[in-house]
């Protein structure tokens, strides 16, 4: 075991046993840096949401893309990113020894095309208007999603269809207004639910049909502010819970999470899983200090992964098949030992500093590189010759390392430098999660972005919105609406009004960003995990507020368990240990 300083935040962090031997294994030193620092720097990178108008720099086409127009980088829209007509290996340049390896990276970025949004053609074609999607159809602002249809205003969405206003789910369809969400069905504001269908207002349960407002629910039906009712009795009493008035949704909403917090929580969530540790971890074993990650083996302080992904760490954002992927974020598809890599994957192997390759191995400093081998600086070489330069560059990286402008150092082994990130801080999603003032941020060597002044002005304001979605008329797709927050201006789509319909909900009075701020803001961080004690004192809580329906293994006094959690001792949940959470909800 070592202790280390960390060289960003100066406070100590511990290197496992278990961590050296990773390190060892794919050949790298230990970090100097420690795991939040880390996943910060990572995110640092990942520009989500933030979209722009600009030109393509091949076809000249206005295009919407991660990029502004006044950042220095060349864009392609993904049409002209992903075909034959130019040639990453044109931007090919001989390693120059006498200047650091991220020095030269960095010009390297700045002149390889980027893409504009991360998407594959499949989705380019039908879902042009999300970003960090693929395998999607007729989908609109999706973002983090893979392998769904019909989706609209989502984030970390998977295998779902007719979902909206959802954030991390999984399996579902026809969703509304959900949060952490798996194999939900016909479902308006669940949070932590899983095979639930029929309901609204659930939190913490799963295999339930038609519930209300519950929590804590495990195979039940008919359930109001969990109380049980007969079917006849529940039908009667749903229907005066008017859920297509705006009013009337957004109280039940506040008396509903006032009612949650009269429940314990348990101390993070994990299903189908064997030694794990963090938040929603699912169908892995032997993962820890991870946030939401499914189907993860032999994982550490990794988040945002689909399955599946094996031997990883220090890996943010999507998956599918990906195996000993290290200090990386945004890959995946079939990837196999890939180090410090972003936005990149899909079949690509053996790469190291590399972004935007794709179908390709034995890259070393590479951007946007596709179907190719042995290239070192987006310039190809015979496997022998590859053979040789490489151990030599990861000499001189030593021996030369990058300095940045707040005098950390990066040897062979760091991730890049928050210098080289093409993104403005408060674009990524660094900021959604460990947000920082303007000047915080470049005081720790990032960019900052102020915001630019709206294009479009509101026609109409969210407060002048018909109360109900049966008096929206179809002439509100006309119109622009004043977000409620931050003013900026939003519109409908056909689809969207559609479904607000069908489902019986009102038409939102905020834009999607501010609703995903809203989501993201009061969530358990992916990076912190606090020790506590179980809040069990014996037959009621130790703030008295819940009282025990069943008897614990501890008796009448108060439950000796500790653990790790990712909910901070300030917040107003109530936590039991596992054994206390599950004597009362199984």
């Amino acid at each position: 075991m070592e202790y280390k300083a960390c060289q960003n935040c100066k406070n100590e962090f511990t290197i496992e046993p278990e961590d050296l031997a990773f390190y060892e294994k794919i050949k790298v030193p230990p970090p100097t840096w420690c795991p939040q620092c880390r996943m910060i720097r990572r995110l640092a990178f990942h520009n989500l949401v933030s979209l722009y108008r600009r030109k393509c720099d091949l076809c000249g086409k206005d295009i919407v893309s991660m990029y502004s127009a006044d950042k220095p980088y060349r864009v392609y829209c993904p049409p002209c990113w992903w075909s034959d007509g130019w040639n990453a290996l044109s931007y090919g340049r001989d390693y120059n020894f006498s200047r650091p390896f991220f020095e030269q990276f960095s010009e390297l970025w700045h002149e390889v095309p980027l893409l504009g949004l991360s998407l594959d053609l499949t989705a380019t074609n039908e879902s042009p208007y999300c970003n960090h999607a693929g395998n999607i159809r007729k989908c609109y602002f999706l973002f983090d999603a893979n392998y769904s249809e019909e989706c609209l205003y989502g984030y970390y969405i998977v295998n779902s269809k007719n979902c909206v206003d959802s954030f991390f789910t999984g399996s579902c369809e026809l969703t509304y207004d959900c949060l952490h969400a798996f194999k939900d069905y016909n479902a308006r504001h669940m949070e932590w639910s899983i095979s639930c269908s029929d309901s609204s207002f659930l939190l913490n349960s799963r295999n339930c049909q038609n519930c209300f407002a519950s929590v804590n629910l495990w195979s039940k039906q008919n359930y109001i502010f969990n109380q049980p009712y007969t079917k006849e009795e529940y039908l009667e009493k749903v229907k005066k819970f008017d859920l297509g008035s705006f009013r009337s949704y957004e109280e039940l909403k506040a008396k509903f999470r006032e009612h949650a917090l009269k429940y314990p929580v348990k101390t993070f969530w994990q299903e189908f899983s064997q030694n794990v540790s963090g938040l929603l971890v699912f169908q892995s074993k032997n993962c820890h200090h991870c946030f939401e990650v499914v189907g993860g083996e032999d994982c550490k302080y990794c988040s945002f992964l689909q399955p599946t992904v094996k031997d990883c760490y220090d890996f943010s954002n999507w998956g599918d098949n990906a195996e000993l992927i290290y200090e990386a974020g945004v890959v995946g598809g079939g990837a196999r030992n890939v180090k410090f890599g972003e936005e990149t994957g899909l079949g690509l192997y053996d790469a190291t500093y590399v972004k935007l390759a794709t179908s390709s191995s034995d890259l070393f400093g590479c951007v946007s590189v596709l179907k190719r081998q042995y290239c070192i600086l987006n310039k190809q070489y015979s496997k022998d010759d590859y053979g040789k330069l490489v151990p030599r560059i990861i000499e001189q990286m030593n021996a030369m390392p990058y300095i940045d402008r707040q005098g950390r150092v990066y040897r062979y082994g760091e991730f890049f430098p928050p210098e080289l990130s093409p993104f403005a801080y408060n674009e990524t999603r660094a900021h959604q999660f460990s947000p920082l003032a303007k000047e915080e941020a470049l005081a720790k060597g990032y960019k900052w972005k102020d915001n630019e002044p709206s294009q479009y002005k509101a026609s109409i304001g969210a407060r002048d919105l018909p109360d109900h979605i049966r008096d929206v008329k179809d002439s509100i797709l006309e119109e622009s609406i004043g977000c409620i927050s931050c003013r900026r201006a939003f519109r409908l789509i056909p689809q969207e009004l559609s479904f607000y319909r069908r489902m019986n909900v009102p038409i939102p009075r905020k834009c999607f960003l501010c609703r995903l701020d809203e989501e993201i803001k009061d969530h358990p961080k992916p990076y912190e995990l606090w020790k506590r004690k179980c809040q069990c004192a014996g037959g009621s809580s130790d703030n008295g507020v819940y009282k025990n329906a069943a008897r614990h293994f501890h008796g009448g006094e108060h439950c000796p368990s500790e653990f790790e959690t990712s909910f901070a001792p300030d917040r107003p949940e109530i936590v039991y240990c596992e054994q206390c959470y599950q004597a009362e909800v199984a």
